[in-house]
């Protein structure tokens, strides 16, 4: 039985729409215009680090502050109003004045363009094998407005530069949420960009479920990294390489897949029979995808 068969496997038996309901992008799904959605999925995928139930308590305060029409109110708000919107926000180190900066950010890009989704193609190359060069012209166009304004360090946490050896899982989160679907987790209001050129959202789970898997031996949470796993999953599914990133991600979120082995737990497990893991908690370090 093949890698890709395995990983099918455990894409059919995920309860995508019990993890989706635990999952930053429900938040998204509550709102039905595609222009709000975009909005709401770039703060919900910023804001999704730490606690599942404490990412939840965040959003819950962030987006209500965004009102019914987030796009119309971040196109409207000026930099006063997007300040005394977020006034008090506070989640671990991002703060109110983080998110004003942001959605000063977004307001702009939506006076100047009908959608998020405009904004990000205006700054793409087709050309280019990945999203990450559009992904830094849009990171930088974000921070245009409030340039003057040298930044905290806990927005460059927020919202983390594309252009170093970061694997900005959030904003690829955002990516794949935009881009991937229409389905069950993933909206797909992107539509002109290609899935094949997505890089997969690199957490703490991704990474280490990779390892055991020997879609990477590297160590190290990086850009590189994430480029290893997705050229691993891309030679499985050339056309969507990131379609089993949902099902990864949760098999680790939910405690599924612990990091050792388990008897009682990995028996159960889809990838039990290809996992790498030892007894001692680590991985094989052979490269394969097949």
């Amino acid at each position: 039985m093949s890698l890709r068969a395995h990983l099918d496997a455990l894409l059919a038996d995920c309860d995508l729409d019990r993890h989706r309901a635990a999952d930053p992008v429900a938040f998204v799904h509550r709102f039905q215009a595609p222009a709000d959605q975009e909005v709401v999925a770039l703060f919900a995928a910023c804001l999704a680090y730490g606690r599942v139930d404490l990412i939840r308590r965040a959003l819950v305060d962030a987006v209500g502050r965004m009102g019914p029409a987030p796009a119309a109110a971040a196109r409207a708000d000026d930099p006063a109003a997007a300040r005394a919107r977020f006034a008090g926000f506070v989640y671990r180190v991002t703060r109110g004045e983080d998110l004003a900066r942001l959605w000063i950010g977004v307001g702009a890009l939506l006076r100047r363009f009908p959608s998020l989704g405009a904004a990000f193609q205006a700054g793409d190359d087709p050309g280019s094998p990945d999203l990450r060069p559009a992904l830094v012209r849009f990171h930088q166009a974000l921070g245009a407005p409030t340039a003057d304004d040298p930044p905290r360090r806990s927005y460059k946490h927020l919202v983390a530069s594309p252009g170093g050896p970061s694997p900005v899982k959030r904003l690829n989160l955002f990516l794949r949420w935009m881009v991937r679907g229409p389905d069950a987790v993933d909206l797909g209001l992107w539509a002109a960009l290609d899935p094949a050129r997505l890089v997969i959202p690199l957490d703490t789970h991704v990474h280490r479920i990779g390892r055991y898997l020997g879609l990477t031996a590297r160590t190290r949470p990086d850009w590189q990294t994430a480029a290893e796993i997705t050229a691993a999953l891309r030679r499985l599914d050339p056309a969507d390489p990131l379609r089993y990133d949902f099902a990864l991600a949760h098999l680790g979120i939910s405690g599924a897949c612990p990091s050792r082995r388990v008897p009682a737990i990995c028996a159960d497990c889809p990838l039990e029979r290809i996992c790498r893991l030892d007894e001692r908690g680590q991985a094989a370090r052979a490269l394969s995808a097949g």
